[in-house]
């Protein structure tokens, strides 16, 4: 189980999960100049200091901290710092598992806002999906075209087996 070293943050692998909550955890940098400013950032007691098992959740980072790879999955940018929702004394701010799509209209109610966020999510899965399958027909049309070769191949060795055997054959009965 993985618990954020955020002091006043609650949030743990047993109780969130990424795919409903959009929530993921982040490990301290191995960098020890960067670990250093994440250790500064979550605003621990002085003697504290991250092991190799600390994270900090993504709801302290700011959006532009995170972009999305090729393959769709949102990854944090090497020189992230957790910056936002640290302290009690910090006004709460709406973090990257919050982010509204684009098309929200004012008379959404906050369970269609919901909804829209997950299927933007699922949308990206899909296609994610898509891309996979189709490199998956690919390699399956490639396999098939090799199993044709080597078919050809075998029926080709088998032949000219026989017909070195029907030669080897003929030069003992000379």
């Amino acid at each position: 189980m993985v618990s954020c070293a955020v002091t006043n943050c609650k949030n743990t692998s047993a109780k969130i999960s990424k795919d409903k909550d959009g929530i993921t955890f982040h490990r301290f940098p191995r960098d020890k100049e960067r670990r250093k400013q994440w250790e500064l950032a979550v605003n621990r007691e002085k003697e504290w200091s991250s092991t190799a098992s600390s994270a900090v959740c993504s709801e302290h980072f700011e959006a532009k901290d995170f972009y999305l790879t090729e393959s769709g999955l949102r990854r944090l940018a090497v020189d992230a710092v957790p910056a936002i929702n640290i302290s009690p004394c910090q006004e709460l701010e709406p973090t990257i598992s919050r982010v509204q799509p684009i098309d929200i209209q004012p008379k959404d109610s906050e369970e269609v806002i919901k909804l829209k966020y997950k299927v933007h999510r699922l949308e990206i899965i899909a296609e994610n999906r898509k891309k996979r399958l189709n490199l998956m027909r690919q390699g399956k049309k490639q396999l098939r075209r090799k199993l044709e070769r080597m078919k050809l191949l075998i029926k080709h060795l088998i032949k000219s087996k026989k017909d070195d055997g029907v030669n080897l054959s003929k030069e003992i009965d000379r």
